[in-house]
């Protein structure tokens, strides 16, 4: 029998920039939402020679572009800028985390990986960092925004 992963009831720190004097740096950020509250990911900028991208996740299931999944990753050199998700939950909360891919496959939660969250009226903005500590935080900058509640 495969164990259960079991996602976090609230945001992940990174230690090792906590130990840096970074106590800001999240390596899974948890963004409450209701039943059926459909979303936009909007990728805004990156900064990186490596695909960048964002991986989503609920207790349920979420349904992107008429597709149901339990999760997705959306990358910002083949997704549309405003991606939008519909969320299905029990807990009400998506989980997400910033990926990227150096041409290896998808890679994410480094060592040194994390993102900085900025609340927003609407929603948060994520600026995220790939690996190394030399990081103005711009591997990849996003945003989820709230669209509706559930239909």
């Amino acid at each position: 029998m495969m164990a259960r992963f079991e996602l976090p009831p609230r945001r992940l720190v990174s230690k090792v920039f906590q130990e840096r004097g970074r106590p800001d740096v999240a390596m899974i950020d948890v963004f409450p939402i209701k039943d059926g509250e459909r979303l936009h990911v909007v990728f805004e900028a990156s900064n990186s020679p490596w695909r960048q991208g964002v991986f989503v996740r609920t207790d349920r299931f979420l349904i992107v572009d008429g597709m149901k999944c339990p999760s997705v990753e959306l990358w910002r050199d083949t997704a549309p800028e405003t991606v939008t998700i519909e969320c299905h939950t029990y807990n009400g909360l998506l989980h997400l985390h910033n990926v990227w891919d150096s041409g290896t496959g998808s890679d994410s939660q480094a060592w040194s990986s994390g993102m900085l969250v900025e609340e927003l009226p609407a929603g948060r903005r994520y600026r995220c960092n790939d690996i190394g500590f030399d990081t103005n935080f711009d591997k990849l900058v996003f945003r989820i925004e709230r669209v509706s509640g559930p239909e």
